[in-house]
Parts: C-alpha cells; structure tokens; sequence
C-alpha cells in the first residue's frame, strides 16, 4: 500500500507529487484531513463503536479526551 497527497479541486482529486508507481486503473481510498491537521471522528472506521455503552455518554467528549491524553503522553515523552 502507498499513499499521495492529493488536492481536491473542481470535483476532481489532483495529486501533488509523481504517480508512475501507480498502475493506470489502481484504485484506492481518499481519507481526507481536516484543516486542524486531525482527520474527523466521523471518518474514522471506530466511529459508533461505544454506541451501546452505558459508561460513555457523549462518544465525541471521550474521544476529545483521549487524544488530550494521548497528547500530554507523547509531549512527555519527548
């Protein structure tokens, strides 16, 4: 698996290096990043997966809360 960054413009994605490695007809998957530099919860393939637990109520607020978390581990880390 490979990745390139793409631009999207005018219904079509661009990409923004050299593509000779991918073959004519390849197909693939575009995850798209938000502006912040985080990709959205919603695209996520995890999304809904604490929708039948009863000790999360708001799955946004702990995701939320995890990555500051995770943030404060990897800045400590450093």
């Amino acid at each position: 698996m490979s990745s390139i960054k793409v631009r999207y413009e005018k219904g079509v994605f661009r990409p923004l290096q050299k593509t000779e490695a991918i073959e004519e007809g390849a197909m693939g998957e575009v995850r798209i990043q938000q502006k912040n530099g985080r990709p959205s919860v919603r695209a996520s393939e995890f999304f809904g997966l604490w929708k039948d637990r009863k000790d999360i109520k708001d799955g946004l607020s702990y995701v939320q809360r995890l990555r500051s978390i995770f943030d404060q581990l990897r800045i400590s880390s450093f």
